[in-house]
């Protein structure tokens, strides 16, 4: 799909320039393409020029850009956990987000990796290895049969 969904989608992508972040949507101008290479763009992945701005991966300001969803009564906010040896880069951590939305009024779910899906997480090769989008999709599928009576449902009613 190479055009914007009628639904409103934000990509989070930070200014290379000015450390600001920018979330992207139907209404920036931007096309989709661009906007999703914008929020991929790392070491190793140049920036997108965008009205005369380079833009980054917005997780570089967030692991999680949850802080987003400000104005909701209700955010579930899925993120990784970030491997201990690896040092946060992210202006804004997860409980700092957390914090920000339920003092906005939100009731918030948080969702990580489980020990058994970050055990099958860690025999693909870790989150950062480039083989790991089927074993992470498996895994999370299973993860999310467990916990959707007790946790997910629970939370959307």
């Amino acid at each position: 799909m190479e055009t914007w969904p009628e639904k409103r989608v934000l990509i989070a992508t930070v200014n290379a320039d000015t450390g600001e972040r920018r979330a992207f949507d139907r209404d920036s101008g931007i096309d989709l393409v661009d906007a999703v290479i914008a929020t991929t763009a790392s070491f190793g992945v140049p920036p997108i020029l965008f009205q005369g701005e380079h833009y980054i991966d917005g997780g570089f300001y967030s692991t999680d850009n949850a802080d987003l969803a400000t104005g909701f009564d209700r955010v579930m906010i899925l993120a990784l956990k970030r491997p201990p040896e690896i040092p946060s880069m992210s202006v804004v951590s997860l409980d700092e987000t957390v914090k920000t939305l339920q003092d906005n009024g939100a009731l918030v779910e948080v969702i990580q990796p489980d020990e058994t899906t970050l055990a099958a997480l860690a025999a693909a090769g870790g989150v950062l290895s480039p083989a790991i989008s089927a074993p992470a999709a498996r895994a999370g599928r299973l993860q999310g049969g467990r916990i959707v009576s007790e946790r997910i449902l629970s939370f959307w009613r």
